[in-house]
């Protein structure tokens, strides 16, 4: 009798522990992992100038393609990349009295003729980009069903769009409170932006060789947002002494992201 039961046990623990066995043999035997990505996260610009701050924290949503790629005989090391398509809001206030002319959706240079003037308060700025990861990956050995790792990397972003929703003062006759939705303005933002991240994650190995992923990165932007554009090409001004004094917008953005993915 104590044989039959000491057979079960052995028998129910050999159950219990096959997806933690094919976990071992099937993932660390696979070179390369890809799926699908969704994370969220928050915008923190750090500002280079002293007539505009931060309007409270912007928001990042992205989706796209995540692939993890060991090195050749290595199951610990690799290199992760993949392709995503990243919508940001980032906000801003004004300090002093900043105002830009305009036509319709069309932010002007500040030299500009036109009867259309708009007294600034505050900006959201909406953007979408276009985002290549390269990062090291560092993986520890399976932990029953989970494997921990680490990134340490780059984020090249390529700006598609970037439209901006003003509340100010339009101070034309007469001069009235107004909201101005989706407004553009000819190289305001830098083409090319490069951030250096770092990530933590883990993966759970739920079923096969399909893996769900919960990742967390910080990244610290390296490029400027804003172009410092010639004089001539400057949309934003102040008045001093009667005359007006255009400037660029100056910061760079930090992130903070808690990511999803589904590999295969």
């Amino acid at each position: 009798m104590k044989s039959i039961i000491l057979k079960l046990f052995v028998l129910l623990g050999f159950v219990l522990l096959s997806p933690c066995l094919s976990y071992t043999q099937g993932l660390q035997n696979k070179n390369i992992q890809a799926g699908i990505i969704s994370s969220f996260g928050f915008n923190f610009a750090k500002m280079g100038t002293s007539r505009l701050e931060n309007n409270g924290v912007g928001t990042n949503f992205s989706v796209g393609l995540l692939m993890h790629k060991s090195f050749a005989g290595s199951k610990n090391f690799g290199f992760a990349s993949g392709l995503e398509f990243d919508f940001n809001t980032i906000n801003f206030k004004s300090v002093e009295s900043i105002h830009y002319n305009y036509n319709d959706r069309e932010i002007l240079p500040y030299s500009s003729s036109t009867l259309s003037t708009f007294q600034l308060q505050t900006r959201k700025h909406k953007t979408s980009l276009v985002t290549i990861p390269l990062a090291l990956l560092f993986r520890t050995d399976p932990v029953g069903s989970f494997r921990y790792f680490a990134k340490f990397g780059i984020k090249n972003s390529f700006l598609i769009s970037n439209k901006m929703v003003d509340k100010g003062i339009d101070i034309s006759n007469p001069a009235i409170l107004k909201e101005n939705l989706n407004m553009t303005s000819k190289n305001e933002m830098f083409f090319y932006q490069l951030s250096l991240g770092l990530s933590f994650g883990t993966e759970w190995n739920f079923i096969g060789s399909t893996c769900l992923v919960a990742e967390m990165s910080y990244y610290y932007g390296l490029t400027p947002l804003f172009l410092d554009r010639k004089e001539e090409n400057q949309t934003l001004y102040i008045k001093v002494n009667g005359e007006n004094t255009p400037f660029s917008n100056k910061a760079t953005l930090n992130q903070l992201n808690l990511k999803f993915a589904v590999l295969f």
